[in-house]
């Protein structure tokens, strides 16, 4: 039992540990960003000297370390093949990817938080694993380097048994810690509450009479744009194929919206309190357009080596289209929001209870959380009925763009 102890509460620490680093990450990313403000000021050469800079950083570790923050699905990949993965450069993705993020990439951090969270879960199930299996065979010290000590040589039980020991209560315990430690780091570091809520809802139950209209246009404005973000996707690592061609293409994007329009340049997330303010009195071409560029530099950003996130970047665009077409009906404008984003948010990131569930928690008003859960059951529906079509149609858009 004492054993047991000090193992547990040498996970519970470090669990805290980790959380607060990720928390600590997300405020420095935060506070670089408004330093540097690239997409908040217009400066020609210092943007220019800044992007370029970023992206020798970003060639350097694409050189040395493939990829940071280490891709979701190579993490799951890992996983399935050897029940672990290498987790050796975590500490780097506390520092380098809020770097990156500092270039006005219009990405977000969310890529670089479920990243680290992920790898430093298995970091410390893997260390776990290794003092309980080895404590009666480690003096003091050695324990004690055990537990401070990021290496590979760690690993020493079966994929059978590192899998499934990952859904247990004790690891649910220390993700629980880990979240609390994040939000408090964030709370008592300053930073803003990220629930920003676009406006206050009246909706009647006559507008649910416009809830499957609304949600089709959605869905296919959604399959639409998609479509053309793959096909851009297809053309731009089907032409070029060196790394810093790649990045030469993003970073020019970069900066040609750092002069013209800057306010695409930044994660969604960080731009939201526009959405709720000045951006409800756009005309709706103006919207159009600022959600469409900011598309297609999201696309360009992922594809050409500058990572992040893209689930705040793409709600934040299909929320500026929900707000143009909300002036044209005579509704509730959240209600239509609310319908239109989950809608058109869910279809591109191919994931309704991410787009449902982030829209319904941190931006919509809470009366509409009905709506909220409707359209994600829609949305699932239609996922599990149209998928052979949808990529019959992605490749007949993408052949029409390359003809």
């Amino acid at each position: 039992m004492h054993k047991r102890l000090i193992i547990w509460g040498y996970g519970l620490l470090m669990s805290l540990l980790i959380g607060s680093g990720l928390g600590g990450f997300y405020l420095l990313q935060g506070a670089l960003i408004e330093l540097i403000g690239i997409g908040h000021v217009v400066r020609p050469v210092f943007n220019a000297l800044w992007i370029f800079l970023i992206g020798v950083l970003i060639f350097w570790i694409q050189r040395r370390f493939t990829q940071l923050p280490k891709p979701l699905g190579q993490i799951r990949a890992d996983l399935k093949a050897t029940g672990t993965s290498d987790y050796r450069f975590l500490p780097l993705q506390f520092l380098l990817p809020a770097l990156i993020l500092t270039s006005g990439t219009s990405l977000g951090p969310e890529a670089t938080l479920v990243s680290t969270t992920c790898l430093g879960g298995i970091w410390l199930l893997d260390k776990l694993r290794y003092l309980e299996v080895n404590w009666n065979h480690l003096s003091t010290s050695a324990r004690l380097h055990a537990m401070l000590e990021v290496n590979h040589k760690l690993l020493s039980r079966s994929k059978t048994q590192r899998l499934n020991s990952l859904w247990t209560p004790l690891t649910l315990c220390f993700f629980a810690a880990g979240v609390l430690s994040f939000y408090l780091t964030c709370k008592f570091g300053g930073e803003p509450s990220v629930i920003v809520y676009l406006g206050r809802s009246a909706w009647q139950w006559r507008e649910l009479l416009w809830l499957v209209p609304i949600f089709i246009g959605g869905r296919l404005l959604g399959r639409l744009e998609l479509s053309l973000m793959i096909a851009l996707r297809k053309i731009l690592l089907g032409r070029i194929h060196r790394d810093w061609s790649l990045l030469l293409i993003g970073g020019i994007a970069i900066y040609a919206a750092s002069i013209w329009l800057p306010a695409i340049n930044c994660s969604g997330m960080a731009n939201f309190h526009l959405l709720a303010g000045s951006w409800q009195h756009h005309s709706t071409g103006a919207l159009l357009l600022a959600s469409g560029l900011k598309l297609g530099l999201l696309t360009i950003c992922l594809n050409t080596g500058w990572i992040g996130g893209d689930i705040f970047p793409v709600l934040f665009c299909t929320t500026a289209q929900a707000i143009a077409l909300s002036f044209w009906l005579p509704l509730d404008p959240m209600f239509v929001i609310a319908v239109f984003a989950i809608a058109a948010g869910g279809t591109i990131l191919e994931s309704p209870l991410v787009a449902g569930g982030v829209m319904g928690i941190m931006f919509l008003p809470p009366n509409l959380l009905p709506i909220c859960v409707v359209v994600i059951a829609l949305l699932m529906l239609c996922d599990h009925f149209t998928q052979p079509h949808w990529v019959r149609f992605s490749d007949a858009v993408h052949h029409m763009l390359t003809a």
